[in-house]
């Protein structure tokens, strides 16, 4: 598929999934949210800075990073805009800013954050559009500013990827979400997407292209991968 294809499609897939996102974290057990606010942990930032949080979907880390950091200034961007709709109807505005924009092309000002954030966005993107996406967070990085990237991945060990992703990921979720009518889980396109995607791990290189210091980590056998460092 073409990127701007690719583009396309996302942004219909996710305005279509907007109301049933929330069934994520209830279908992994709570993973989801635990992920989100064990990563969220990495960002250092200082009273009254700015937060951006790329990919933001339904608002999830949002209100994570509005009970953290209180005062703080928050903008979360999605390319799909009933995702953003859906995180403003949760969370409000207060001192939140929603834009409906593409990740790898903002209208967000150069070394304008403090820091960045993105959970469960990149594996639905081709290897070039990350690369592009990790240069438009360089560029919107203030000097020495922060982020992380958090992902769900395979296991890299044989029991955990039989078990969890084989049987779990591979079969149930899917049989489960065509039941509860959730496109995401139930067309397997989240089960592929990791497949395809593999781990974060793959990226370091394009990380450390980009930013100064860069640590890569892998929790729960595998099953969640990331990287944080800084500008």
């Amino acid at each position: 598929m073409k990127d701007e294809d690719r583009t396309r499609f996302q942004k219909r897939f996710f305005d279509r999934f907007a109301n049933s996102y929330y069934f994520l974290n209830i279908l992994t057990f709570g993973l989801a949210n635990l992920t989100r606010r064990r990563s969220l942990t990495a960002l250092k930032i200082g009273e009254g800075e700015m937060i951006c949080d790329l990919m933001c979907g339904d608002g999830s880390n949002i209100g994570i990073l509005r009970r953290r950091f209180q005062h703080n200034r928050i903008v979360g961007l999605d390319i799909s805009e009933r995702m953003i709709g859906r995180a403003r109807k949760r969370f409000g505005e207060n001192n939140v800013t929603y834009l409906t924009e593409d990740a790898l092309s903002t209208t967000i000002s150069s070394d304008s954050c403090d820091a960045v954030s993105c959970t469960f966005g990149i594996k639905t993107l081709s290897n070039e559009q990350r690369k592009i996406l990790f240069s438009e967070v360089y560029r919107i990085l203030k000097p020495f500013g922060t982020f992380v990237f958090t992902e769900l991945s395979r296991p890299s060990s044989s029991w955990l990827s039989f078990w969890i992703w084989n049987l779990y990921f591979g079969t149930v979720l899917p049989i489960l979400g065509r039941i509860l009518v959730i496109p995401f889980i139930g067309k397997k396109y989240l089960s592929q997407s990791i497949d395809t995607f593999g781990s974060i791990v793959r990226e370091e290189s394009n990380f450390r292209s980009q930013f100064s210091h860069v640590n890569l980590f892998s929790w729960y056998g595998g099953i969640v991968t990331g990287a944080y460092g800084k500008k």
